[in-house]
């Protein structure tokens, strides 16, 4: 019914009620369809968020697509602000009018850039807009790749300074296989806010960008965090156990020691 209501029926199509929001996609949009499936979108993802998320403090959300991981956590603490940065072109016209049209804009920005290791220029690769959930840096070969553009790019780092050193109490991070550049661009601001990180870990996205899913654990271990399985919450100290559970979950999350 969600479906056909706020994706075919005139007067409605196009958005639909979301955590008390207004939230804008594009046609057929597999993040629309998965809401409407689901109920909330990733909901033990947003569980996490929601718990470890406080107040005065920054959630930075890196890949916010149209927005649906960042607003219940905005309903659910209504003293924290969020930091979403989303380069594609497909949604960015939808999330802007979302969050233009938002009680919580006050609290929520926008960052309309790429996010990894450094600061700079970056092709990005656009699927259709319907598959744009899977719209990253490198085309990841799990839907058609549609053109590819440029975009800017930065860092987590960069971004915390240009904010004024904010407190930040977690990171959400599911760029389509970019994950571990990110975190290379957030070293400095998990050093010194110590947040939670919880980040998308899936082999395929990591084999587009020759990334060994060995390294999540490497880092966990050189920035003193601990590494958990989502949504079991069982702690992976060994390769092996990393192995086994990416045979079953795709998300992780980092708790400082």
């Amino acid at each position: 019914m969600k479906r056909l209501l706020y994706g075919y029926c005139p007067g409605f199509a196009g958005a639909f009620p979301y955590f008390g929001s207004k939230v804008y996609f594009p046609k057929n949009s597999v993040s629309f369809r998965a809401a409407c499936d689901q109920g909330v979108f990733e909901a033990d993802n947003v569980r996490i968020l929601e718990a470890l998320v406080r107040p005065d403090a920054v959630m930075f959300d890196v890949g916010a697509n149209i927005g649906l991981m960042a607003i219940p956590v905005l309903k659910n603490e209504p003293k924290c602000r969020i930091v979403s940065f989303e380069p594609s072109m497909n949604v960015l016209p939808y999330l802007e009018r979302t969050i233009a049209e938002n009680a919580f804009r006050d609290r929520w920005t926008l960052v309309k850039k790429a996010v990894g290791a450094q600061t700079g220029r970056v092709t990005f690769s656009l699927s259709d807009q319907a598959n744009s959930l899977f719209d990253g840096i490198r085309p990841t070969q799990r839907v058609a790749t549609v053109r590819q553009v440029e975009v800017d790019l930065t860092t987590v780092d960069q971004t915390w300074r240009e904010l004024g050193l904010p407190r930040v109490s977690n990171l959400k991070i599911d760029v389509e296989g970019a994950e571990f550049g990110v975190l290379q661009g957030a070293r400095d601001c998990l050093r010194a806010e110590q947040p939670a990180v919880l980040l998308e870990w899936n082999r395929v996205n990591l084999a587009a960008y020759d990334c060994s899913p060995d390294r999540l654990l490497d880092f966990a271990n050189e920035m003193n965090f601990q590494l958990f399985a989502v949504p079991g919450l069982v702690e992976i100290t060994s390769l092996l156990q990393l192995g086994l559970h990416m045979g079953f979950t795709e998300n992780f999350l980092l708790l400082p020691r």
